[in-house]
């Protein structure tokens, strides 16, 4: 193997670290969502908890043994779940800007959910060559 091969198998392993670093931030969200009074915005409270719940469930998925066809279908919906997440952390730094505003406060720069944003698109490479690590060369 040469040094190139070796050094993206490192990398991958620290990806994968980023995974195992993701669910435990979305557990320790979601738990922090459950016991939190928020008589603003339940829906959204609520959406965000299964959102969150539904990421941690695809990625406890065992990618490397699924058959071709369950891999495909499992990871295109890792793929929509990672874009709806963007998404959804968008919106929440907006609700957030909003409520500061309204009482009369600035936010700073939303750097937790942009690590998170990071984090969780890191987990479509981090699968797919985990995956097929001959498509890494």
């Amino acid at each position: 193997m040469d040094s190139n091969f070796k050094n993206n198998i490192k990398g991958l392993k620290y990806a994968k670290f980023g995974g195992h670093l993701l669910k435990i931030l979305l557990v320790l969200i979601t738990i922090n969502l459950i016991f939190t009074e928020d008589i603003n915005n339940q829906l959204f409270k609520w959406f965000k908890i299964i959102y969150f719940i539904s990421i941690i469930i695809i990625l406890q998925f065992p990618f490397q043994k699924l058959e071709d066809n369950a891999f495909k279908i499992f990871f295109v919906i890792l793929c929509i779940l990672s874009i709806g997440f963007v998404f959804l952390m968008v919106v929440d730094v907006m609700f957030a800007y909003i409520a500061a505003a309204e009482i009369g406060e600035r936010l700073g720069v939303p750097g937790f959910q942009g690590s998170l944003i990071f984090l969780t698109l890191l987990q479509i490479p981090t699968i797919l060559f985990s995956r097929n690590p001959d498509l890494l060369d």
